[in-house]
């Protein structure tokens, strides 16, 4: 990644103080002259990167989408590994802000737009499926189910009032997925060794 720009590093500083304040006190009691408080800038500064807190939200939910994808490619995933990476990295950051992901991605899914973040994670679903050796109808099946299984994961938390733990989000979600189709179960389970070795560095 090039050297961000001044508007570029204002934009993020933005959604960063943003996601806190969101997460803290509800997406409903915030208000802009907060975030220019929190960011130390003016409140016209964050009006001229976001005209409302709906574009903020989709904003926020794009960049979170987009760097896990960024990561994805770094790291060189494909088929399954691609899968379980980008759920594992999606469910880490629901742990950070569990009422502000989920919201974010309610929010997203309704916005109807043509750029949808929410769509880019049924996309990159599909494409490891499809690397893994499915054909495309079965894949894009596939690609609802396993994306139902972290939304319908991250509900049961939030229904059960649980904590929001990684790891433990981690071991349930990778059993859901086995519990999905037990004919694929051999081609849906990674190395997962291997993604940990690439992931933390050991």
């Amino acid at each position: 990644m090039g050297k961000l720009s001044k508007k570029e590093k204002s934009r993020l500083k933005i959604m960063h103080t943003a996601k806190g304040l969101f997460e803290k006190n509800g997406i409903d009691s915030v208000t802009f002259a907060q975030i220019a408080e929190g960011a130390d800038m003016c409140r016209s500064t964050v009006f001229n990167h976001f005209s409302n807190v709906t574009e903020l939200m989709l904003a926020i939910i794009s960049q979170e989408i987009e760097d896990i994808r960024d990561y994805c490619r770094e790291k060189s995933y494909t088929g399954k590994d691609l899968i379980y990476s980008l759920f594992d990295k999606l469910i880490e950051d629901t742990t950070y802000y569990p009422m502000l992901a989920t919201r974010l991605i309610n929010n997203a899914i309704l916005s109807h737009d043509m750029q949808n973040p929410v769509k880019t994670i049924e996309e990159m679903t599909v494409s490891g499926l499809k690397e893994a050796g499915y054909e495309d109808e079965e894949s894009r099946y596939l690609a609802v189910m396993i994306s139902g299984a972290y939304f319908g994961l991250v509900n049961h938390y939030h229904i059960n009032d649980l904590n929001f733990e990684r790891k433990k989000m981690e071991k349930e979600f990778h059993r859901l997925l086995n519990k999905i189709d037990g004919t694929t179960r051999q081609r849906l389970t990674p190395n997962l060794r291997h993604l940990q070795m690439n992931r933390y560095g050991r």
